[in-house]
């Protein structure tokens, strides 16, 4: 006998709007990540910088300008905590990644430049790590994945070979052995196995449930649920590991591009065009 389950529902509960110091704008809202004690951080992708928030919203800190000096960035596009004080960045345009430590705003490492060998980056715009501490780049101008030490010694790539080829991806996310990444430029998402073998795929060009318009970021909740921004489609969609959806956001959440969960179990997600974040529930 089939069950049929009811989809969810995904409800915006609050937009948080983010308060800047006095004079600053926020021009292109793109990554997020939030730390233990509650901090959140974002790039600022057309600003070229880091804001630090609290959980209220309110400017701590901001991090960074256009350039390409060590602590510069052009177009900073993901960007995760490592720990409550230091984030690991995608420096897009400048084919690096930093690691910067909020408090003091200073870089303690950077690695990776322009090309397509090992080491070598092609527009990095997505960074998370894995349980073995390895950093995961996710690269939109190469269209692979690189899977790297905590010393940013590159150890493998993926997605860039075979009939499963990645085009432009946007973003990585790992639940246990397996790699999920969105494929933006062939509208759907991707599985690997820990070796970077393709396993599966869902999704394709659409509006329909299920279907995706150049999808970006992604989460793994504490349900084990597969949550999708669907940018193109201004909404976030919901799936089982396994590719079948089972909900979706109920309103319209314009241009939605990275998710996170914070540690109160509030689910994050940037609006880039309107330059809040929503929660929701």
């Amino acid at each position: 006998m089939t069950m049929q389950v009811k989809e969810r529902e995904l409800v915006v509960v609050r937009e948080l709007k983010l308060k800047l110091f006095s004079g600053d704008t926020l021009k292109g809202l793109y990554g997020i990540s939030v730390n233990t004690e509650g901090q959140i951080v974002v790039t600022d992708n057309n600003g070229h910088c880091v804001y630090v928030f609290d959980k209220d919203g309110n400017c701590l800190k901001k991090i960074g300008g256009r350039g390409s000096s060590t602590g510069q960035f052009q177009f900073p596009d993901g960007i995760l905590f490592l720990n409550d004080n230091e984030v690991l960045i995608a420096d897009n345009i400048n084919d690096r990644i930093q690691r910067l430590d909020i408090n003091t705003g200073t870089v303690v490492k950077s690695f990776g430049k322009k090309g397509r060998e090992k080491g070598e980056f092609g527009r990095p715009i997505d960074v998370t790590v894995n349980d073995e501490e390895r950093i995961v780049v996710t690269e939109h101008r190469n269209g692979r994945i690189q899977v790297m030490s905590e010393e940013g010694e590159s150890i493998f790539t993926f997605g860039d070979k075979g009939s499963e080829k990645l085009l432009g991806p946007t973003c990585c996310t790992l639940y246990k052995n397996v790699f999920l990444v969105s494929d933006t430029s062939n509208h759907c998402i991707k599985a690997f196995d820990q070796l970077g073998t393709f396993l599966y795929k869902f999704g394709k060009q659409g509006n329909q449930d299920g279907q995706f318009n150049r999808p970006r970021g992604l989460l793994v909740d504490s349900s084990d649920n597969l949550l999708v921004c669907d940018f193109g489609n201004n909404r976030v969609q919901q799936f089982s590991l396994d590719g079948r959806f089972t909900g979706k956001s109920i309103t319209r959440l314009s241009q939605p591009m990275a998710i996170t969960k914070a540690p109160d179990g509030r689910i994050l997600v940037t609006s880039y065009d309107e330059k809040k974040l929503y929660t929701l529930k």
